[in-house]
């Protein structure tokens, strides 16, 4: 029975030990404060969101979508 209870106790410890540094790899894992660098993490993902709705970085994206994919040669159909 102690055996059991040790072997359990082991294996709690060792699930916790695995949780605990997925937490701690997380940026914002303590209450929305990253840290040392929560402001820095704060401003990059304000610019991101700020470039997605901008109509001008929009439209440069889809002109280089185009190029890209017109530079891909046709292929010909699989004839299964």
């Amino acid at each position: 029975m102690l055996r059991k209870i040790i072997h359990a106790t082991l294996i709690v410890i060792l699930m916790m030990g695995g949780a605990s540094a997925q937490i701690k790899d997380n940026p914002n894992f303590l209450n929305g404060s990253g840290g040392e660098n929560a402001n820095e993490t704060l401003t990059a993902r304000e610019k991101k969101i700020d470039r997605a709705i901008d109509p001008a970085y929009r439209k440069q994206i889809d002109n280089d979508y185009k190029a890209a994919t017109s530079k891909v040669p046709d292929q010909k159909p699989n004839d299964p």
